[in-house]
């Protein structure tokens, strides 16, 4: 099915917006905004419906629940810009407020990324993840070595110096055990977007995590 959305058009407006974050500038191309948005908000749910296929927990959600708004909470930030130059979303049970794996799909000049995973989880969760893969290691390795998945994505967590104290400093999952969240991100080049099944093209990526989800999500049954 032809993607409803221009992703050079959205790129290019996007680039746009991070050298002219200002809400003068915003607001007087809110309507340029609104018609590139609402396509890809489109395809977004396209994408959703075709997750939900396979994964339970996707089936049902609605775009709205699951993509970001453009504008930032500058609250408690340094940064006072008060847009984001990306767009982007979760798709997963709960949409962008879930706790559990999930996919995740980003739009941003320079940085295009589709993966997912486990984004920072709170410290009891985290210590079921590491107990989990302690004991069930060779099933981790399994899924996360697998060419499906280790031949298309890359871990990209935040991870400890040193092995957690509850484990031995020369365990052999050691490098699992020091992250301090699981996810995997796949950066693409333009080739993978700008054409017109983009959509069916980042759904087949993101069935292939499916196995890892599940191994991760184990810890909320």
């Amino acid at each position: 099915m032809r993607s409803e959305s221009n992703i050079r058009e959205i790129v290019a407006f996007l680039e746009q917006l991070g050298e002219n974050n200002d809400r003068a500038w915003f607001k007087a191309r809110k309507d340029q905004f609104d018609a590139l948005r609402k396509p890809w908000e489109a395809d977004m749910q396209r994408l959703i419906n075709l997750v939900g296929e396979w994964d339970d927990d996707t089936r049902g959600l609605q775009v709205k629940d699951a993509v970001y708004r453009i504008y930032r909470d500058t609250r408690f930030s340094l940064n006072k810009a008060p847009y984001k130059t990306y767009f982007s979303g979760v798709i997963g049970r709960g949409g962008r407020h879930t706790n559990r794996a999930s996919s995740y799909v980003h739009f941003e000049p320079g940085n295009m990324m589709v993966g997912g995973g486990i984004w920072w989880p709170e410290r009891p969760i985290l210590n079921q993840l590491r107990s989990l893969i302690d004991a069930e290691a060779d099933e981790f390795l399994k899924i996360v070595e697998s060419p499906s998945i280790a031949g298309n994505f890359d871990w990209a967590c935040d991870t400890l110096k040193k092995v957690p104290p509850e484990f031995a400093k020369d365990h052999p999952m050691a490098k699992y055990l020091k992250m301090k969240e699981y996810i995997m991100m796949k950066r693409p080049g333009a080739d993978y977007w700008d054409c017109d099944d983009w959509v069916e093209r980042v759904a087949d990526d993101l069935h292939r995590l499916q196995p890892l989800y599940d191994f991760l999500n184990y810890v909320f049954e």
